[in-house]
């Protein structure tokens, strides 16, 4: 299973992790509040590499195509 989590001050961002996991260094549960739980098949696969590689997935909802680098 997998954790979605909205950031508490700034809900933008979003953090993915595994359900049985230790949360991400430099960061605390305090500061994210659950939106919902997945299973490993409902979650991208991106995503799911990202989380085996670094041990979560941050992104931010809302960017604008701007934003993008050239």
């Amino acid at each position: 299973m997998y954790r979605f989590l909205v950031h508490v001050r700034h809900p933008a961002y979003r953090l993915v992790v595994k359900a049985d996991a230790p949360f991400p260094e430099g960061t605390s549960a305090s500061e994210w509040q659950i939106s919902r739980s997945r299973r490993a098949d409902d979650v991208n696969r991106e995503i799911r590499e990202a989380i085996e590689r670094d041990g979560y997935s941050l992104f931010r909802i809302g960017l604008s195509l701007s934003e993008i680098p050239s």
